[in-house]
């Protein structure tokens, strides 16, 4: 996945990836712990927010240390998006985004003024889709 040619706004962001795998000795054991405790692996990255989607594509660092590094990347179409919530994180806070089969997770800085761009852009989307 390249960056797209049109988008609303950007960010370096980690995401919470359930299916994330990191190589070596020590993989295993921290991907299960991961999971256990979090759900997942931070994985960083870039997070994209255009007019029909929220995507995120790992960084080549990140893709290079996982395994299958085609599993770290993820999108939410804007229209199936039920909930976006911003919560308070350690360094960076945390943006849920809930679609009805799907959570996708982003941590980045300045993350209440994302949360605010892709609350609107889903408003957008759902308006676009509903006009006849």
């Amino acid at each position: 996945m390249s960056a797209p040619k049109k988008y609303i706004d950007k960010r370096i962001a980690n995401a919470l990836i359930p299916k994330a795998q990191a190589k070596g000795m020590m993989g295993g054991l921290t991907s299960a712990v991961a999971k256990q405790t979090m759900g997942g692996l931070w994985v960083g990255g870039n997070a994209w927010l255009t007019a029909e989607e929220l995507s995120f594509e790992p960084n080549a660092l990140n893709r290079h240390y996982h395994l299958n590094p085609e599993d770290l990347t993820a999108s939410v179409r804007l229209v199936d998006v039920n909930d976006v919530t911003w919560r308070k994180g350690l360094v960076t806070s945390i943006i849920d985004i809930e679609a009805a089969d799907e959570k996708l997770s982003i941590r980045c800085y300045k993350s209440k003024p994302f949360a605010d761009a892709i609350r609107q852009a889903v408003e957008a989307a759902k308006a676009a889709e509903a006009r006849p």
